[in-house]
């Protein structure tokens, strides 16, 4: 046997070591040993509290959050390999004063298989700063309009502002936060419920995780008013110049304003009526032109529709000289009121007309006529035409001749030139007989 083992023994030898290298060969050249490049590893944060409990925060500088891994191993092994088995990792309690964290590359597949991990990327680089709180005022917006005929009056919000937490870079461009909702349609008010967003004061949203709301949600009640269309119209005060009036032409610009707004005031609204106290006529000779804020004439739960409506209406007063005619007007259309009890009044006969000269301007003057004129006398302010006797003194009016003064009652523009009297005649019917003590009048 010895000699058996022994015989030969270096060629023995030699055939060995050749197939080993036979078998090397071949295991290399059917499964070599070959390097794979994986991209996009990304790169893991460890122990981020060791910042947090400083007061501090990071971000990962986007040219170092993901890097560049290469596996080497036998092809066999790299086959089964891929990118979700590398893990990447940076433990903050290694960062350097350079604000720099070294990264650490393994896989977790075939690990025992593998001759080597590596990356060309020794180290994470972080951006670190000051974690901040800021407040900031609560906005609430919307989108789209309310139906035809209704506007938005206003909202309503119980939020009045929220805290801002984050990093200093992000939470300082932060200037307020803003929510919305869709108002399309809505003809009567609308309560939601929407979440808050931080904005910049350029009005664009700030996307970012890193920041924090104290509150992420809000209340809003959108109040929806109705619109409707009214007139401007005014009055006015005061007398002109001796020989000049209004000629009733009263111009307002604008002519009418749409109004907003609900409830009993709102629906009984028709006209914004200006006060004659506002619009004074005093002494003008030519037109008077008056302007006017006519905010104050809103009630309570109504306002303008348009918020940049201009309140400061132009009011225009016709002024013009006056002209005179006479009209013929019948005595019938004269009546004497407030005559005592046991007197009897009575206005002589002086025909069937008689004549009154009245100035004014415009179409209520030159359409008026006598027979549209009504004139009352007051029997309370009779003059009596001669002195009375003292027996009479102390009685309501006096018995005999009276002078009347005849007040008309003149449309606008219109107005007598002299006061117009009548003579009165005034019986007592306070005898025991019944009849009325007579009294001769005698015709002018």
């Amino acid at each position: 046997m010895k000699k058996l083992l022994t015989k030969n023994l270096g060629l023995k030898i030699i055939s060995v070591l050749a197939a080993f290298i036979l078998w090397l060969v071949v295991v290399n050249v059917d499964d070599p040993i070959i390097s794979k490049t994986y991209t996009g590893v990304p790169v893991e944060i460890l122990n981020g509290d060791v910042l947090s409990e400083q007061g501090k925060c990071y971000d990962v500088l986007s040219d170092s959050a993901t890097i560049n891994v290469v596996v080497t191993a036998h092809r066999s092994v790299l086959d089964g390999m891929s990118r979700d088995y590398i893990k990447a990792t940076a433990d903050l309690k290694q960062l350097t004063t350079l604000d720099t964290v070294p990264i650490e590359v393994r896989s977790t597949r075939f690990s025992d298989r593998i001759d080597s991990v590596t990356t060309r990327n020794s180290s994470v680089k972080l951006k670190i700063e000051n974690l901040i709180k800021k407040e900031v005022t609560v906005a609430i917006g919307y989108e789209g309009s309310p139906a035809d005929g209704y506007i938005l009056s206003g909202v309503e919000s119980p939020l009045a502002s929220v805290v801002v937490s984050g990093p200093e870079s992000v939470v300082s461009q932060v200037s307020r936060v803003m929510a919305s909702a869709d108002i399309t349609g809505v003809s009567r008010d609308l309560t939601v419920t929407e979440p808050l967003y931080p904005y910049n004061s350029e009005n664009e949203q700030i996307e970012d995780d890193r920041i924090t709301l104290s509150r992420t949600v809000t209340e809003i009640k959108y109040i929806i008013y109705a619109t409707k269309t009214i007139p401007i119209s005014s009055g006015y005060s005061g007398t002109p110049a001796a020989g000049y009036g209004a000629t009733g032409s009263v111009i307002t610009e604008p002519s009418s304003v749409v109004i907003a707004g609900k409830g009993e005031n709102y629906d009984d609204m028709d006209v914004v009526y200006v006060s004659p106290d506002e619009v004074l006529v005093d002494g003008a000779s030519s037109d008077i032109q008056t302007e006017v804020n006519i905010s104050d004439y809103l009630p309570t739960g109504v306002i303008f529709a348009d918020p940049e409506f201009d309140p400061n209406v132009k009011i225009t007063i016709g002024i013009a000289q006056n002209q005179r005619k006479i009209i013929d007007v019948p005595l019938s259309n004269i009546t004497v009121e407030n005559v005592p009890e046991g007197y009897d009044v009575s206005i002589v006969d002086i025909g069937a007309t008689f004549p009154v000269e009245i100035q004014g301007i415009g179409d209520a003057f030159d359409r008026y006529s006598g027979d549209l004129a009504i004139g009352k006398i007051d029997a309370t302010a009779l003059v009596p035409r001669n002195t009375p006797l003292p027996e009479h003194e102390g009685v309501p009016i006096t018995v005999g001749e009276n002078d009347g003064t005849v007040e008309f009652d003149f449309p606008s523009g219109v107005s007598v030139i002299n006061p117009v009297t009548l003579m009165v005649v005034v019986n007592h019917v306070g005898n025991n007989s019944g009849e009325q003590t007579p009294v001769v009048v005698l015709d002018e």
